[in-house]
Parts: C-alpha cells; sequence; structure tokens
C-alpha cells in the first residue's frame, strides 16, 4: 500500500496542507485585492454618473434658455424662483433676468463653492470677481459703483412698467442644480450655468401684436421702443 505522503527524516511531508498563518495571509491578500477592486469600481460607477449629470445639467440649461429666446411660454418666467425637475431627482433649474440678478447669483455660487474648500473653487471665486471688475471697467466704475448702477438701472426699468419690445433687450441666464457625486457633505450641489441676451419681447412671452396694443394703452406707440405705429388710413 503507498503512502499518502513520504516522510523525509527529520523533516515534513512533501504534501501538506496550509497552516493557520499562511491560511490568514491569503486571505489578507484576497481582502486587498478585493477592496481595491471595490474601490475602482465604485470610483468608476461615480465618475459615470457624474458625467451624466453634468450632461442632462447643460441639456436642460440649453433648453430653457431655448425656450426664454424664442418666447416659448404663456407667463414671463420669475427671476430667481428654483424650479423643480421632476422627472429628475434633486434636479432644479432658475431663470435670472437682469445683470443684477445674474451677478449676485455667481457670488452665491462662488461663496458656496469655496466653503467647500479647494484652490479651483478658490480660482472659481476670483475668476467671479474679475468678471464683475472687467465690467465695471468698461464702465469707469469702481466694483461697488458698479453693482449699484445696475441695481439702479433694473430698478428704474421695473418703475417704468414699459411694453415689452424686440429692440430692447436683457441679460438673462439659466442655472441647473444638481446632486455632487461622492460629495464631501450631504446634499452637496453643483451648479450648471449659460448666459445670454434676451428682448424683452420673448421675456415677456408676448408676440410682436400683443406687444404693440400693450403699448398703445399705455400711449408708448413710436419708434423709440422698437414698437411701429400703424400706417395712415389702417384700422388701427
Amino acid at each position: 500500500m503507498k503512502p499518502d505522503r513520504i516522510l523525509q527524516p527529520g523533516g515534513r511531508g512533501k504534501e501538506q496542507g496550509f497552516t493557520l498563518l499562511e491560511a490568514l495571509v491569503a486571505l489578507g491578500i484576497i481582502a486587498m485585492v478585493v477592496t481595491s477592486y471595490l474601490g475602482i469600481r465604485t470610483s468608476a460607477v461615480g465618475d459615470g454618473l457624474e458625467a451624466r449629470n453634468w450632461r442632462l445639467a447643460r441639456e436642460i440649461a440649453e433648453e430653457r434658455m431655448s425656450e426664454l429666446l424664442a418666447g416659448a411660454h404663456e407667463l414671463p418666467p420669475e427671476s430667481g424662483q428654483r424650479v423643480p425637475l421632476e422627472k429628475y431627482d434633486r434636479f432644479f433649474y432658475q431663470i435670472l433676468i437682469g445683470e443684477a440678478s445674474i451677478t449676485d447669483a455667481e457670488a452665491a455660487i462662488a461663496d458656496q463653492e469655496a466653503r467647500a474648500g479647494g484652490e479651483e473653487n478658490e480660482r472659481g471665486e476670483w475668476q467671479s470677481n474679475r468678471e464683475i471688475y472687467r465690467k465695471a471697467s468698461a464702465r469707469g466704475m469702481s466694483q461697488l459703483e458698479y453693482e449699484d448702477s445696475i441695481r439702479e438701472e433694473e430698478y428704474e426699468r421695473e418703475m417704468e412698467n414699459r411694453a415689452p419690445s424686440e429692440s430692447e433687450f436683457e441679460e438673462v441666464a439659466v442655472i441647473v442644480y444638481f446632486p455632487k457625486i461622492l460629495g464631501e457633505y450631504e446634499n452637496q450641489e453643483e451648479t450648471f450655468i449659460i448666459k445670454s441676451r434676451a428682448s424683452t419681447l420673448s421675456i415677456a412671452g408676448f408676440t410682436p401684436e400683443q406687444a404693440r396694443q400693450m403699448a398703445e394703452s399705455q400711449g408708448e406707440v413710436g419708434t423709440d421702443n422698437g414698437i411701429q405705429a400703424p400706417p395712415p388710413g389702417s384700422d388701427r
């Protein structure tokens, strides 16, 4: 009968099972490999979701801006209101009308990012302040004078309550807020913003005919506000 293993004089058998220590070392190596793999997989999934969120945010912002520029809405948008998107969890969009509103929102976003920490966030805040400084310098003003002036201009426009026009424009922006994947704190948000200029006619969602009727009722018909008077002899 052949023995199961051959014993060496004063030594161990050639065929021998793992010792407890060897088994523990092997399990530790396997655990490290599995943990590393799971970490890489989690990071890859997170990167994929983040890319998906940024793509959605861009598409939403572009769609809302297109609607705003085309005047494709029944009621004028309420500047600064955060509107939830039912189709996407924790996604919101916000329409801003007027340079002052946009400047305030950008400053708030930069401040929020700065609180999250990081050199990149500080750079974003610096770029925001630099943009305000550039606009102020173009008007020959200090930053504070510039911010006061745009608020005063917007207040005067609101008080005028003029009929919307194709030839008068406002600074507009669309901001999309969406969840940050693997954020540093709970409910941390990312933001995507696009800016443009829209006619007051588009913002109001009026047709040229509706704007003309409103201007006539307010005695504004003429060429100064971009609304032409009806030709002589017409019914209007």
